[in-house]
């Protein structure tokens, strides 16, 4: 199905009622400026949105020592933002299908400025937990609505690449952020002065991204239906829901091990807390080049194909990290980053693709929902093996199952 453009649809109709012919207006492409414009600045928006919760797991380790929390105590401050994060994305996809997803995102990034501003004065852990709940709340405001927006605009040839180059912003942040975090902690600062310098970012960018998203709104087909929602979830659950679980099912392991990649390179391999928070960034550092890269693919290949290829590789990428030296270190850091940008990049554009265009925030929030709640589950439990095993052993063990879970995918999942 070809995606009619807004734009061009309300130019057209203005023409047919006034007598008068209208040239529709360019549709974006990233071979345009209009197309580059628009995806350069939802790009900055997802660098700006990410700045504060993209410090929580490369810090950890110093929040952990500040508080003096236990492995299951530290799992469950990620366990508080990211639970609170899946559990908002569907309420707040249905909000912004009904009143638009632009003002949504851009309050949801000045919020989170004052989120991380509030996150950086915490005196106690209850007050961590409660915070952190708070920008998991927010935080859900920018992805579903974001990539509606997106898909709105873009046409569904050129919407993978369009995907790819936004979520860009977002690996940009996971790396940089926590580089320049690391460089202050290590000139003396503690780990709350980068959650509070970093605030004013993604309340600038709120204000700028009201004026630079798209104002046109999609519209259903004016049915009052409460229950037509549903139904159109289960169609897209019917046609792509078994390769999207087994997306989420990766996504459990993957957001266990990545919360725990701190604490596991400084209590398991002895690096310093500096060297281990700038290592984090380093498979985001390669998303940059593998989201878009996975997002042109898929355009081509086909996003079953893309996604297969992501979790077959990814199990074997966190096995290899627990297996080499530390002086091989970046290179399954490296294949993380490239595989997870595979599996996540083409998964969100195959759910939006599926999606009813005036029920895209909705669906995609529902997506978010499942894939972040879940995935939230992980660390705690991992903090508990932590505890009772190691964090060596706790960590090694749960790659080992996640490369097992991966060699499965490859086997049937051409028959998904």
């Amino acid at each position: 199905m070809t995606l009619e453009n807004p734009a061009a649809s309300i130019a057209a109709t203005e023409a047919r009622q006034t007598g008068i012919e209208a040239v529709a207006p360019e549709v974006p492409t990233l071979r345009n400026r209009r197309g580059r414009t628009l995806v350069g600045g939802f790009a900055a928006a997802h660098f700006t949105h990410h700045v504060s919760n993209s410090m929580l797991t490369p810090l950890l380790p110093l929040i952990r020592d500040n508080f003096a929390l236990s492995y299951a105590q530290s799992g469950f401050l990620i366990t508080a933002f990211s639970m609170s994060l899946g559990l908002s994305n569907a309420p707040v996809g249905y909000l912004a299908d009904k009143v638009g997803s632009r003002p949504v995102v851009a309050a949801g990034l000045v919020l989170t400025g004052v989120a991380s501003a509030a996150l950086a004065l915490a005196g106690a852990y209850w007050q961590l937990l409660l915070l952190l709940v708070f920008m998991g709340t927010v935080a859900a405001t920018y992805h579903a609505p974001s990539a509606a927006l997106l898909a709105q605009a873009f046409p569904t040839q050129s919407r993978g690449a369009a995907m790819g180059f936004h979520i860009t912003g977002g690996h940009l942040s996971f790396f940089a952020t926590p580089l320049v975090a690391a460089a202050l902690v290590a000139g003396g600062e503690t780990w709350r002065t980068p959650f509070l310098l970093f605030a004013f970012a993604p309340i600038l960018m709120g204000v700028a991204l009201w004026f630079l998203a798209p104002r046109h709104r999609e519209q259903g087909g004016g049915s009052s239906d409460r229950l037509a929602v549903f139904r159109e979830l289960r169609t897209v659950i019917k046609t792509v829901g078994p390769l999207v679980s087994l997306s989420i099912l990766c996504q459990v392991f993957y957001a266990a091990l990545l919360a725990f990649m701190t604490l596991y390179l400084v209590d398991a391999r002895g690096l310093a807390p500096e060297l281990a928070a700038a290592l984090f960034g380093a498979p985001h550092f390669v998303g940059l080049f593998g989201a878009p890269l996975a997002g042109y693919l898929s355009d081509r290949l086909g996003r079953q194909t893309v996604i297969l290829l992501g979790m077959g590789t990814l199990g074997p990428a966190f096995w290899a990290l627990t297996s080499v030296p530390n002086e091989l270190i970046l290179l399954p850091l490296a294949l993380i980053g490239l595989s997870a940008a595979m599996r996540q990049t083409v998964t969100e554009v195959l759910v939006m693709d599926s999606a009813p265009p005036h029920r895209r925030a909705t669906i995609l929030g529902s997506y978010y929902m499942l894939s972040q709640e879940l995935g939230g589950l992980g660390a705690p439990l991992l903090g508990l093996m932590a505890g009772a095993l190691g964090i060596g052993a706790a960590y090694g063990s749960t790659a080992l199952v996640l490369a097992a879970l991966s060699v499965v995918v490859l086997v049937i999942g051409r028959k998904l």
